[in-house]
């Protein structure tokens, strides 16, 4: 359902934010996305990897445990980010591929949601490959400019509200527990037990449409 809002309604929203010098965007935009069903597993940045943005257990930028053993979500993983980056145009002054969205360049990496009819979860993710203190203020302004430019789209923001479960999650490479040589995924259960619960934000647009905003590197879904 995103996935085919993204390529027709949401151009509407891409014509109507886009420079003033840009050209009217008149091409089916290519959406990438993944569907995951794995209990544990861990994502990466999409701009490391083209193929996929899946890597085993504790091995990426964030760790996802979801649902149960035996009874998990399939989760849509739509890369936004990279999804936004191909609206370019050339400005015929020397830049083939410049952007055409000046005030919106910034947004999260991951749209993600349970393509299931419960309509569970669904969160917006933005990973940082530095220290979460140093990437806290413009995290939380990406994903909040994400949900806001989504939400220009009534038939998107119509896709979103019956969803039980929004987040907006920001996660960092300095918030991931060590891994041990055997037993990761019972570690990493085990210390999410102890470890202080993760920050928790909410204000703006996020408040008004229902999300909690976390800074976590470790994202359960039960």
């Amino acid at each position: 359902m995103m996935v085919g809002l993204l390529k027709k309604d949401f151009i509407d929203v891409i014509n109507t934010v886009r420079r003033g010098d840009a050209p009217e965007w008149t091409n089916t935009p290519y959406v990438r996305f993944e569907d995951i069903m794995d209990y544990k597993f861990d994502v990466v940045d999409p701009k490391d990897n083209t193929q996929t943005i899946k890597c085993s257990f504790g091995n990426g930028t964030a760790s996802y445990v979801n649902g149960k053993v035996n009874n998990t979500y399939r989760l849509r993983f739509v890369c936004y980010d990279e999804y936004l980056h191909q609206f370019v145009f050339n400005d015929g002054y020397g830049h083939a591929d410049k952007s055409m969205l000046k005030q919106h360049k910034h947004m999260a990496d991951f749209v993600v949601y349970d393509t299931s009819e419960n309509h569970v979860w669904i969160v917006i993710h933005e990973l940082s490959k530095g220290k979460v203190i140093n990437k806290r203020n413009l995290g939380r302004k990406q994903m909040e400019a994400t949900i806001d430019m989504l939400c220009r789209s009534e038939n998107i923001k119509k896709f979103i509200e019956p969803f039980a479960n929004k987040l907006c999650v920001l996660s960092a490479h300095d918030e991931r527990i060590l891994q041990t040589p055997n037993d990761i995924a019972d570690a990493f259960m085990n210390a999410y037990k102890i470890l202080p619960e993760p920050v928790k934000f909410q204000y703006g647009s996020m408040k008004r449409l229902g999300f909690w905003g976390y800074e976590t590197s470790k994202i359960v879904l039960i």
